[in-house]
C-alpha cells in the first residue's frame, strides 16, 4: 500500500540514544519546560518557536505521522487517521502525510519538504505499538533522522521551524525523551488520543 496524503486544517523496548547531528536552528537558547494537559514542551529554541508561531497564513506544515494502529481508548471513525485531529487542531494550512515505518522515508515524503513553512514528525511508541512491532521506535527515530537530514541540506528550507512530537506512556516518556536527545525541539505526549494531541498543539502555540 501507498502512503496516504491527507489535507485537513506490549513489549516496551529500551530505547537507545539517537545518532543526529542537527540541522535546525542553532539558537542556543532554550525555552523552559512548560506544559498543556498531558502534553509537554520538553525543550525548543526560542528562535524556532518564535517562528512556528509567527508563520504566515499562507504558509504550510508539513505533518508526518506513523501508520499505526488506534489507540485502545477511541471515539474516532475506523478509517479515520488516528492523527487527523492533530492535523485539524494545528492553527495553520496542515499538510498531511502519513509514512510506513517498513519503508521510511521516501521520495514522496522529500517531495513535500521544499514547499514547507514548517514541519512535524510524530513518533509514537505506546504500549499498543510496540507490542505489534517492537522496532517501532527505531523505525520511526531513521524516518525522522532523514526528514532532519533533507531539511539541513536544501537551502531554501534549512532554517525552517522542525518539530519531534512523542506520543508514548507516561512512565516511559522520560527514557524517550532522553534517547532523543539530539532533537532540539521536542513535544511529549502521554499517548495519543484527540485530547492529548490537541494538548499538544496547544503547549506548542501557546494557547
Amino acid at each position: 500500500m501507498g502512503e496516504r496524503k491527507i489535507k485537513s486544517s506490549s513489549k516496551n523496548t529500551k530505547p537507545s540514544r539517537s545518532k543526529m547531528a542537527s540541522t535546525t536552528s542553532n539558537g542556543s537558547d532554550s525555552t523552559p519546560c512548560s506544559s498543556s494537559g498531558s502534553a509537554t514542551l520538553v525543550r525548543c529554541p526560542e528562535e524556532t518557536l518564535l517562528r512556528l508561531r509567527r508563520l504566515h497564513e499562507a504558509e504550510v506544515i508539513t505533518l508526518f505521522t506513523p501508520f499505526v494502529p488506534h489507540p485502545p481508548v477511541t471515539a474516532l471513525a475506523k478509517n479515520m487517521d488516528p492523527f487527523e485531529p492533530l492535523g485539524r487542531a494545528l492553527p495553520r494550512h496542515v499538510r498531511h502525510v502519513p509514512f510506513r515505518l517498513e519503508y521510511g522515508m521516501t521520495e514522496l515524503h522529500a517531495d513535500f519538504l521544499p514547499a514547507s513553512g514548517a514541519v512535524v514528525v510524530v513518533i509514537c511508541v505506546t504500549d499498543n505499538v510496540l507490542s505489534s512491532n517492537p522496532e517501532a521506535f527505531q523505525q520511526q527515530v531513521n524516518f525522522a533522522i532523514n526528514i532532519w537530514r533533507k531539511i539541513g541540506e536544501t537551502k531554501s528550507i534549512a532554517g525552517i521551524p522542525a518539530i519531534l512530537l512523542l506520543a508514548s506512556s507516561e512512565a516511559s516518556s522520560r527514557a524517550y525523551a532522553d534517547a532523543l536527545h539530539s532533537f532540539p525541539a521536542l513535544v511529549s505526549t502521554h499517548g495519543y488520543t484527540t485530547e492529548a494531541l490537541v494538548d499538544a498543539v496547544n503547549v506548542l502555540f501557546g494557547q
